[in-house]
């Protein structure tokens, strides 16, 4: 059948128009606003970051009197790079170049690393001060016209900075270079060789506009409880880092071509290879829906252990640290959630929607979903 499946059930007047110009409305959920930078809904947030074609990174090394590098920029630009170039290529199918622009020597900052308070926690202004030094004391000689954000890298030996957050701000609230503003970029600490490239991809990846998809409310859940090794969202040096298919398609990396949308059966090819459908969507609220995408051990996902069908909810109405995205089954025995990858025959139920695979090859998963109708209402009683 059709890889674009009609949505089950009778829509009111209105629902049926805009699904007549847009078959996937009822899968594409709106974007609830709840923070000013990132999101999980559509349209994506147009201060951040672009997705497509070329981005490039002004890169700024700085150190401090109290923690002097004792090493190259390039040892340090090493730590990521290539491969978060590598990572960014093969996410986006090719859709998105990320380039570097380094100026390979030491900035000294003014004070020591102790005086910026810039320990995890602290307030964006903080940040953005940090930054504005730094590109202050770069000098007027940098070239920012071809640049879309600004990575400002501290010596990792400098303790002090213990963290490393995306810098994601609204216009006026930006830093100046070159005589513009800019609104998106990061800044390194001293987790940076733990953490390595994967540090990198997860705060760029909210420079995209994406939120966070570890960190439980509960004291009680592990921190990874909400979708494991997968996507780089979630953990930075985890197995699958590869973004969902649904991050992939909020952020243009997938076409509305490769969604199906409803109840039906559908063939999947693998999230980490190009073409073809790519993630079945069911919609189950007005900010919820459930995802099934494949998922193979190849690609920037070869350190899996195993293959097999991802079956997650999206609920908009919920951000950062919160389980916007939540592997199914729950189950925080296994907190990578390695278990939930299913195989053909095998099935996954999400409150009314069920979905199962019914056969998997080398090219991807046959998969169905269903819903379970709803019970009616009860009559109401007669005394």
């Amino acid at each position: 059948m059709s890889a674009l499946v009609a949505f089950c059930g009778v829509l009111p007047a209105s629902a049926a128009d805009v699904s007549a110009v847009d078959p996937l409305a009822a899968c594409r959920l709106p974007e609830m606003q709840l923070r000013s930078d990132v999101g999980l809904g559509f349209p994506r947030n147009p201060l951040r970051l672009k997705p497509l074609g070329e981005v490039r990174f002004r890169v700024l090394f700085v150190d401090f009197s109290d923690a002097p590098a004792t090493v190259s920029p390039q040892q340090v630009l090493d730590i990521i790079s290539p491969r978060a170039e590598q990572f960014f290529s093969a996410v986006s199918y090719g859709r998105m170049k990320l380039m570097f622009d380094v100026s390979p020597q030491w900035i000294r900052m003014r004070q020591p690393v102790a005086d910026y308070h810039f320990s995890r926690g602290a307030p964006f202004e903080v940040q953005r001060a940090y930054i504005q030094e730094a590109i202050n004391l770069a000098g007027p000689g940098i070239d920012y016209s071809h640049n879309d954000a600004i990575l400002v890298v501290a010596n990792p030996d400098a303790k002090a900075i213990d963290w490393g957050p995306a810098f994601t701000a609204a216009p006026g609230s930006g830093v100046m270079a070159g005589g513009r503003e800019f609104l998106n970029g990061a800044t390194s600490g001293a987790d940076l060789p733990i953490l390595r490239g994967g540090w990198f991809v997860h705060e760029i990846g909210h420079a995209l506009s994406l939120v966070d998809l570890a960190g439980p409310l509960p004291s009680n859940q592990l921190w990874h409880t909400y979708v494991g090794q997968f996507s780089v969202m979630g953990e930075p040096e985890g197995l699958s880092p590869g973004y969902l298919g649904w991050e992939r398609w909020q952020l243009g990396w997938l076409d509305d071509q490769q969604i199906a949308c409803g109840a039906g059966t559908v063939r999947l090819t693998p999230i980490e290879r190009s073409g073809n459908v790519k993630i079945a969507v069911m919609p189950t609220g007005p900010h919820t829906v459930v995802v099934a995408e494949s998922r193979r051990a190849e690609a920037e996902d070869s350190a899996m252990s195993r293959s097999g069908v991802l079956v997650y909810t999206v609920d908009t109405a919920l951000t950062s640290h919160d389980g916007p995205i939540r592997v199914q089954p729950v189950d925080d025995r296994d907190e990578r959630h390695w278990k939930a990858l299913l195989s053909a025959g095998q099935s996954v139920s999400a409150g009314e929607v069920t979905v199962t695979v019914k056969a998997s090859d080398g090219q991807g998963d046959l998969v169905e979903i269903t819903r379970r109708p709803r019970a009616p209402a009860p009559l109401p009683t007669v005394h």
